[in-house]
């Protein structure tokens, strides 16, 4: 079965090529990683900019999360890059990515790094030196960088507590000056971009996907670490929001707007997790779209 299901994968394949579905490119809306196949398990060899174009090579694949991959080759590197933040454009785009549905996963290894600048990429695994870039750019570092010099952020944390539901989806780097967060990391993950200080962080691309709040200074619809999970509740309940489950805590859905990533079949795009102590103390707060 998987030979006959590779058969048709390459007739699939060359009928594509002969119907001009060769001229489809992948163009980059975000930064986002290049991986050795569909799915965030598999090995990254690259950030690409965002605005790039690169060739799409006719396979696309959709994960368990129903995230659409595209398969295209970067310079020498050939690998695969999340619809999140790429788009397929060209001729039959559309159609060309209905076909490859079927297609499955091939993951390949990443050969000799061509020049990084050329080919759009910010950061790859093979790189003996980083790129140089603009300040505002990861480095491969782990290490944790300060906040961009063109918005310093404060020296010190916040002195009231500071609403963070405001800031869901809104510029990640503006917001990470706004509210004074000193820190920063690149981590691996589809989002690739972290601020945080001891009590919170702010993830995503170039939009806030994913806040944790795990100290005080900071709520989230009006719930705060401290809080008794009744207070919490109420909060949430009264911001309208959905309630779904209680496990240690619990956890409320985002109704989806016109600018959410990503959309339930619900109609909703992210959840709140609200996890407490055994004295019904909250500990920590996690707000992240479905997707991150």
């Amino acid at each position: 079965m998987k030979n006959s299901v590779i058969r048709v994968v390459a007739v699939t394949a060359a009928l594509m090529l002969m119907q001009g579905f060769a001229q489809a490119e992948v163009k980059t809306t975000g930064d986002v990683w290049l991986r050795t196949g569909p799915g965030l398990d598999y090995e990254s060899l690259a950030i690409l900019k965002t605005g790039k174009t690169y060739e799409y090579l006719g396979e696309s694949s959709v994960d368990e999360r129903g995230v659409t991959w595209y398969r295209i080759t970067v310079g020498d590197k050939t690998g695969w890059v999340s619809s999140r933040y790429s788009e397929l454009i060209g001729e039959a785009a559309g159609a060309g990515e209905a076909a490859d549905e079927a297609a499955e996963p091939a993951p390949t290894e990443a050969p000799a790094s061509q020049s990084a600048l050329d080919a759009g990429i910010l950061f790859s695994q093979d790189d003996t030196e980083p790129t140089p870039e603009p300040a505002l750019e990861p480095t491969p570092e782990p290490a944790a960088e300060p906040a961009p010099e063109e918005a310093p952020a404060p020296a010190n944390g916040p002195t009231r507590a500071v609403e963070l539901s405001g800031y869901y989806l809104n510029n990640l780097v503006e917001t990470a000056n706004e509210i004074g967060l000193i820190s920063y990391r690149q981590v691996e993950s589809e989002a690739p971009y972290q601020y945080y200080d001891d009590s919170v962080i702010i993830a995503g691309n170039q939009q806030v996907e994913n806040i944790v709040v795990y100290g005080g200074g900071y709520e989230i619809y009006g719930v705060s670490v401290g809080m008794n999970i009744n207070a919490a509740r109420a909060c949430l309940n009264a911001a309208g929001l959905d309630y779904v489950e209680s496990v240690n805590g619990v956890t409320y859905e985002h109704r989806a707007t016109e600018a959410s990533l990503f959309t339930d079949a619900k109609g909703h795009d992210s959840c709140i997790n609200v996890w407490v102590d055994e004295t019904g103390t909250v500990t920590e707060i996690d707000w992240s779209t479905y997707t991150g």
